[in-house]
């Protein structure tokens, strides 16, 4: 009976500490370079995952120097936004969150945007597309120093 006893006692603590770990401001899930570029931008203290069970993630060279990039769905204070970080530099880039998104907002809608290719013979290329507030659609397109905003409508 002790024994019993002391088996579920320890299987309580294990769970309740692998659940502590599972915070909203862990970039867990991503690749380790876009952790580690995520973690030393400060987004962990300032934003959280929009999801800790499935956050919005998505894959693209969006800087267009070959290499795979990172775009992840954030929230703060200012509301909804992305973090993209380059893998070259390890350079992170908040658009929206409180941010300027470009369009005059400072706000993305979660879960309304996506990544895109670009057409022609620039199919390694990739761009973000986002909805602000306002319903207005638009291009997220690196031009070498910041995200600009490119309106799709």
């Amino acid at each position: 009976m002790t024994t019993k006893t002391l088996l579920v006692a320890c299987l309580v603590c294990v769970g309740a500490s692998a659940n502590a770990q599972l915070s909203s401001t862990t970039f867990g899930g991503v690749p380790l370079w876009a952790d580690s570029a995520l973690r030393a931008a400060g987004l962990n203290q300032r934003f959280a995952l929009s999801s800790t069970l499935n956050p919005a993630i998505a894959f693209g060279d969006f800087d267009h120097d070959g290499l795979v990039d990172i775009a992840v769905e954030v929230q703060g204070a200012g509301g909804c936004g992305i973090a993209i970080a380059h893998r070259i530099d390890r350079s992170v880039h908040i658009i929206g969150a409180g941010t300027p998104v470009g369009n005059g907002a400072s706000h993305v809608v979660c879960r309304r945007w996506g990544v895109v290719a670009a057409g022609g013979g620039h199919r390694d290329r990739h761009f973000v597309v986002v909805t602000d507030a306002a319903g207005r659609s638009g291009w997220l397109a690196w031009d070498g120093h910041s995200y600009v905003w490119i309106p799709t409508d």
